[in-house]
C-alpha cells in the first residue's frame, strides 16, 4: 500500500458542521488530514486541505466528495506535484499594516513585496470607519516570508515606502 498526498480546495456556503462533514469522510477513507487553511468571510467559507490518503482509496474519497456538492459543498482536488514540508522556514514575520483605505493599496503593497522576493503566506485585511478623522482605515495582517539575508527593518522600509500613510508594526509570533 501506497499512500498519496492530496491536495483539494473546498468552497460553501457557511453552516454548522461542514468540517465536520468534510472530516467525517477523510476518516471513513482512512485518509489524515494533515495539515489546512480555512476560512470564513460574507458567509462563505474557503480553504485548503492537505490529506494524506492510500492510494486505493483515493479515488472513493474523491467520489464521496463529489457527493456533498448535494449539501452546497464544492471539493475539487488541486495538483499535489511539488508539495513541500515548509513547516521549517526561517526567515517568516507577521505584521501589521494600516493605512488610510483606497483603491489599489494591496496591489501597491504586494507589488512592493514580489519586487523584494517576499513571499505572502497569510493575508487577512479589512476596511473601518475611522470617524474621528474622518476616513476608512484599510488593516492588513500578514505573515510574510523574507528572503535569506532580509531582516524586519528592510521589511518596513520596504513597506514604508509604498505610501507616506503606512503604519507598520511587526508582531511577536
Amino acid at each position: 500500500m501506497s499512500n498519496n498526498k492530496l491536495i483539494v480546495s473546498v468552497f460553501a456556503e457557511d453552516r454548522p458542521n461542514l468540517i465536520k462533514d468534510i472530516s467525517d469522510q477523510v476518516l471513513a477513507h482512512d485518509g489524515n488530514w494533515l495539515e489546512s487553511s480555512l476560512s470564513r468571510l460574507c458567509g462563505q467559507f474557503a480553504g485548503i486541505v492537505h490529506i494524506d490518503i492510500d492510494d486505493e482509496k483515493r479515488d472513493d474519497l474523491l467520489d464521496a466528495f463529489a457527493e456533498l456538492a448535494d449539501q452546497g459543498i464544492t471539493i475539487a482536488e488541486q495538483s499535489a506535484e511539488g508539495v513541500i514540508d515548509d513547516s521549517d522556514t526561517v526567515n517568516v514575520v507577521e505584521i501589521m499594516v494600516e493605512a488610510n483605505d483606497r483603491p489599489g493599496i494591496i496591489g501597491e503593497i504586494t507589488r512592493a513585496l514580489g519586487a523584494a522576493n517576499v513571499n505572502v503566506d497569510s493575508l487577512d485585511t479589512g476596511c473601518e470607519s475611522a470617524s474621528m478623522a474622518g476616513y476608512t482605515l484599510f488593516r492588513a495582517h500578514m505573515m510574510l516570508a523574507m528572503p535569506e539575508g532580509m531582516d524586519e527593518e528592510e521589511l518596513e522600509e520596504l513597506i514604508g515606502d509604498v505610501s507616506d500613510d503606512i503604519m507598520i508594526s511587526v508582531l511577536e509570533n
